[in-house]
């Protein structure tokens, strides 16, 4: 689950810096599969229902099932190595989300978590400021052409890169840093 947010993350700030933002939905749950590119079932269903209809802008929202079994799993004890491992990454997985302004649990990839987790690896901010630069074109776009749901979308995403930014400020700029 770990490597699926984190992927999922690394996804979408890549993807919105090259101009293609996306919206995403992760869940667990029962699913079978009925051929070797198939699946179905109850997850998979949630995981649609999350991204075409909550996630509403350019995020990845993280659905109840998986959200419980995270808390679950970091509140058990440690009875074995595996149950301590497994608390770890429960944990770990807790605190690359966040919580939206509309209490939606999604994907804090520009949060915490993922700024000490990359930690001296990353040598620039570049994806961040090309993504950010892209959130800023996105939105002088479609005030421009008065789409006012678009727009107000796009203003959501600025304010989650704004009030995020300052945790990457420490990091030297290749091109040319957040338009303001």
């Amino acid at each position: 689950i770990l490597g699926v947010i984190t992927s999922a993350a690394l996804t979408f700030i890549g993807s919105l810096g090259v101009g293609h933002p996306i919206r995403g939905g992760i869940d667990i749950g029962i699913g079978f599969q009925p051929g070797p590119d198939e699946i179905y079932g109850p997850a998979l269903s949630r995981a649609y229902t999350l991204e075409s209809r909550i996630a509403n802008y350019p995020r990845i929202v993280i659905g109840d099932e998986l959200i419980s079994y995270l808390n679950a799993t970091a509140a058990q004890s440690h009875t074995d190595a595996f149950a301590s491992e497994s608390k770890k990454i429960a944990e770990a997985c807790i605190r690359c989300l966040a919580y939206d302004d509309d209490g939606v649990p999604f994907v804090d990839y520009l949060g915490p978590y993922f700024r000490e987790f990359v930690g001296d690896t990353v040598k620039d901010a570049s994806f961040i400021d090309l993504a950010y630069n892209r959130v800023i074109e996105f939105s002088d776009q479609y005030k421009k052409e008065k789409n006012s749901q678009l727009a107000f979308r796009y203003t959501l995403l600025r304010n989650y890169f704004d009030a995020r930014l300052p945790l990457w400020a420490d990091l030297p700029r290749r091109v040319d840093g957040p338009k303001a």
